[in-house]
């Protein structure tokens, strides 16, 4: 196996942050605070709250390009609550069975979400 030295990173999960050096044939390995993975940020310290912002930043970018639809007052609106469930928390919640949830991104999803349907609501 031929490893790429000058994209090799390590990442070390723990609750103490610690400096590790690791070295193939004698040549230092970076070590990085933050690791993207099938589109999961994993960080050092293994919390999942940058993971929970960023899905919620993202879920956000969808709620925006469907506004027009999910705040129209022509459509019924438990239509409208199908569509936010489908098109917007498909994306907030991806990925979120591996989350560790703390009481504060438990807060944030929740603000998030009654977001959601106080803007449905204005319309």
């Amino acid at each position: 196996m031929k490893i790429n030295m000058n994209k090799t990173e390590i990442l070390m999960c723990s609750k103490e942050t610690e400096e590790v050096n690791i070295h193939i044939k004698d040549i230092p390995i970076k070590q990085t605070k933050t690791f993207k993975y099938l589109g999961s940020c994993i960080t050092e310290d293994g919390k999942s709250t940058s993971d929970v912002r960023q899905r919620i930043g993202q879920a956000k970018a969808a709620f925006h390009k469907k506004k027009t639809l999910f705040c129209s007052n022509n459509m019924n609106i438990e239509l409208r609550k199908q569509l936010i469930k489908s098109l917007v928390w498909s994306v907030a919640l991806y990925g979120a069975e591996t989350w560790t949830v703390s009481k504060n991104d438990k807060k944030r999803i929740e603000v998030f979400e009654m977001w959601c349907w106080r803007t449905i609501r204005r319309g």
